[in-house]
C-alpha cells in the first residue's frame, strides 16, 4: 500500500485552504513597423500564472509527539508528525469548526490523526462512509464511535476509529502497524 492509498480519511472535511502563490506574467504591447509604411502588429503574449502547492505542510504544534503515538499503538519508532498537503478536493469545514491533521510516516507504518472541534456529531457519518471496509459500532469511546479493519494482504492491515464527544471529532487511521483496534480506541479516547 502506498502512502496516498492509506489516506482513507475524507480530507474534504478538513478545512485546510490551499496555500497558493501566483506569479504574474507580462504582455508585450503591439508594435508597428513597416517597410511599406503599413502598420503590422506583433503577437501579444498572454499573461501566465504559476501555482505552487507545497508537498509538505508543517504539522500543528497540537499534534501528539511521535513517541506518544508510538507508545499508544505499540509501533516501532514513529517520527514526529508532519501535516498533510491540501488536495484539490479540500473543502471548508462548517462555520466555527477548527481542526488539525497529523501524519506519522515511518518506512512502512503510517498513522494519521485528525482532531476537529466545534463540528456537529453527525459528521461521523461522513467519515465512516469513506472507510475502505464496512464499519462496526464501538461502545465505550466518546458519545459514539465506529471502527474498521481491512486486511491488505501479506499480514498487513489498515485499521481506524472515528469518534465524537460533544462537538469534537477524532479520527485515527493506522496502516501496517501492530496496533489493535483496542489500542486505537484508547488513543482516540485520550484525544477526545
Amino acid at each position: 500500500m502506498t502512502r496516498n492509498q492509506s489516506r482513507w480519511i475524507p480530507l474534504t472535511a478538513v478545512g485546510f485552504g490551499a496555500m497558493l502563490a501566483a506569479c504574474g506574467g507580462s504582455s508585450t504591447p503591439a508594435s508597428s513597423s513597416s517597410a511599406a509604411g503599413a502598420p503590422t502588429a506583433t503577437a501579444t503574449a498572454a499573461p501566465t500564472a504559476t501555482i505552487s502547492i507545497p508537498t509538505t505542510v508543517a504539522a500543528s504544534s497540537s499534534c501528539p509527539s511521535g513517541s506518544t503515538v508510538t507508545s499508544a499503538l505499540g509501533t516501532s519508532a514513529l517520527p514526529n508528525a508532519v501535516g498533510i498537503a491540501p488536495t484539490a478536493a479540500t473543502s471548508e469545514l462548517p462555520a466555527g469548526a477548527t481542526g488539525i491533521v497529523c501524519e506519522y510516516h515511518a518506512t512502512t507504518e503510517n498513522v494519521i490523526i485528525e482532531v476537529i472541534q466545534n463540528i456537529p456529531s453527525s459528521y461521523i457519518s461522513a467519515y465512516s462512509s469513506h472507510f475502505p471496509a464496512g464499519f462496526k459500532t464501538v461502545s465505550g469511546v466518546g458519545d459514539q464511535a465506529r471502527s474498521f479493519d481491512q486486511a491488505l494482504g501479506g499480514g498487513k492491515d489498515n485499521e481506524g476509529v472515528v469518534a465524537t464527544q460533544g462537538t469534537t471529532l477524532v479520527v485515527v487511521d493506522a496502516t501496517d502497524t501492530p496496533a489493535t483496534i483496542s489500542q486505537i480506541e484508547s488513543l482516540v479516547s485520550s484525544l477526545l
